[in-house]
């Protein structure tokens, strides 16, 4: 017989831990199933600078940091690169548990040459890819890069592109962008748009983002 002191000395207190691992179970599901990535769901075939083939499947061999520029450009990519070899340094043993890929948005002019050459100042971490228009373009759609060639007359154009870093995980999924701000210093911003705080520990922000 259920007597009123069994009740509240046995079967309330279960009664009571159950219903606090289900609140525990329950808040961690919701939080999993409300943060959505976008996977990168795409195939194409490019190149590397070092004459290697390039394909979908190394953006699956660990997290990667993506930048899409051109070797001509006058002062954003520059900038962008000069900080994330800077971001690398500051990284460490760290840095080796991801990839860092420069995207060309120029495939007339930059050459795997060319990118070997102009990437040679910066980090040599730092993997410039190129290859067919149609190709890199297969990319720029997927992430949503927004790439515009602009004629400049006499046979010279420059290009108009996204100035912000993709930042995929193993799995080719957008967890987050890194912009520049002010060509000084980069921010960390998950897929949801917020900015990561604080917003000075870039390194604190992008190894929680992507669980290093």
């Amino acid at each position: 017989m259920l007597t009123k002191d069994i009740f509240l000395k046995r079967v309330l207190p279960s009664i009571f831990v159950t219903t606090i691992v289900l609140i525990i179970v329950v808040f961690f599901m919701v939080k999993k199933n409300s943060t959505k990535f976008h996977e990168v769901k795409v195939s194409f075939n490019l190149e590397d600078m070092n004459d290697h083939l390039f394909t979908e499947k190394k953006l699956k061999q660990k997290p990667s940091l993506l930048f899409f520029g051109f070797t001509h450009c006058p002062d954003v990519c520059p900038a962008s690169l000069q900080l994330l070899t800077n971001l690398i340094e500051e990284m460490g043993k760290d840095a080796g548990k991801i990839n860092y890929y420069f995207f060309t948005a120029d495939p007339d002019r930059d050459t795997k040459e060319v990118l070997k050459k102009y990437l040679s100042s910066f980090n040599s971490k730092i993997l410039g890819v190129t290859g067919k228009k149609e190709e890199l373009q297969k990319l720029y759609q997927a992430l949503d890069i927004y790439i515009k060639k602009v004629d400049l007359g006499k046979d010279n154009y420059t290009i108009d592109h996204t100035a912000s870093f993709i930042i995929l995980n193993s799995g080719s999924e957008k967890v987050g962008t890194m912009i520049h701000e002010g060509f000084s210093k980069l921010i960390v911003i998950d897929n949801l748009g917020k900015i990561q705080f604080p917003k000075e520990d870039v390194v604190g922000n992008l190894k929680k983002l992507l669980e290093l």
